[in-house]
């Protein structure tokens, strides 16, 4: 027989004491930053409550890691503008099948981005793009294809929400571009 805590299990008082004492030592030698909490307290509010979750399934920044000490390095000017990156969020039914995907093209545009993006199944949408750092959302339309393209982005934490007749609202979860 091993002794092993399962979820929902009383714990010993010797473990809470000792969990206790391990939260009260990070908490103390590395807290989290102010900053933290307060966007992810602003995350909550600028959710989409009534939108189903679409989750980041693919990142082309984090598939293709280079090896430490090869990238390559302005020294002199800005350099080349990064390439563009390749997002893609769904959301899946309960069978594993793709309910909605939508692809999302990240352009640098000297301080800004340009998104352009395709949604399957195709078909004509409002794209609301929310961002913690804008005054106001963001509004184009998809066109009958399923394509958009959202001009003049500002860097930092970004998320969608798709909106189609006779279906609920679908929200990306947040992501940095």
């Amino acid at each position: 027989m091993t002794d092993s805590v399962e979820p929902g299990d009383d714990l010993a008082p010797d473990d809470e004491r000792l969990l206790a004492r391990l939260e009260a030592m990070f908490r103390d030698v590395d807290p989290a930053p102010a900053d933290l909490v307060t966007l992810a307290q602003q995350s909550f509010i600028l959710r989409a409550l009534d939108a189903e979750f679409a989750q980041l399934v693919e990142d082309s920044a984090t598939a293709t890691a280079e090896p430490a000490g090869s990238r390559a390095m302005a020294v002199r000017g800005p350099g080349a503008a990064p390439p563009p990156r390749q997002l893609t969020f769904q959301v899946v039914d309960e069978r594993g099948n793709d309910e909605v995907v939508i692809a999302v093209q990240v352009e640098s545009i000297g301080g800004r981005r340009r998104l352009t993006g395709h949604l399957a199944p195709r078909g004509p949408a409002a794209i609301e793009v929310r961002q913690p750092a804008a005054t106001d959302s963001r509004h184009v339309d998809a066109d009958g294809r399923g394509l958009f393209v959202v001009e003049d982005v500002l860097p930092g934490p970004m998320s969608l929400t798709l909106r189609r007749e006779g279906f609920p609202a679908v929200a990306t979860q947040w992501t940095l571009v």
